[in-house]
């Protein structure tokens, strides 16, 4: 929460050391970075504008990474999940000083959003794992207001899709 964002690509390089974590090539599409935890899946995805605009440096969106094993077809981890899920939101509730201002629940998933100076953090656990995404402000502005204008109670002129 203390990394001083630009939110481009830019940022990858610095935000590993910071972290602990590899960063690869920024050249690439979605430049490849490799979290240090000790799940089966240490890869992190990297959702970055395709280029960059107007000589300014590549856009980057978000960064979403598992924080637990992706387990499938196992219902006995359901709750294993949850509870870490409810363990990683306390921590981040503390870290951050402030309340998540958003969650959601549509079973078997749960969302919990906090919004920051300078960064999204959104916690989100299935029944098959747990993933934490650091978004940007003006990515999740942008998200936000493509959510309102296709919700049907705050917009009844649009139809909704059959």
């Amino acid at each position: 929460m203390e990394f001083d964002w630009a939110w481009t690509v830019d940022d990858l390089p610095g935000f590993a050391e910071r972290v602990g974590w590899q960063v690869g090539s920024l050249d690439v599409l979605s430049p490849p970075l490799t979290t240090d935890f000790q799940v089966n899946r240490t890869d992190a995805q990297v959702f970055a504008a395709s280029k960059a605009v107007y000589d300014r440096p590549r856009e980057m969106k978000s960064i979403w990474f598992y924080v637990s094993d992706v387990v499938l077809d196992d219902p006995a981890v359901k709750p294993v999940l949850w509870g870490l899920f409810e363990q990683l939101a306390q921590r981040v509730f503390e870290l951050a000083g402030q309340e998540p201002i958003q969650w959601w629940t549509r079973d078997p998933d749960r969302t919990v959003r906090w919004n920051l100076s300078g960064i999204v953090i959104q916690l989100a656990v299935s029944d098959a794992s747990l993933d934490v995404r650091l978004i940007s402000p003006a990515q999740q502005a942008r998200d936000d207001e493509w959510d309102r204008r296709l919700d049907p109670d705050l917009n009844p002129d649009l139809d909704p899709i059959r």
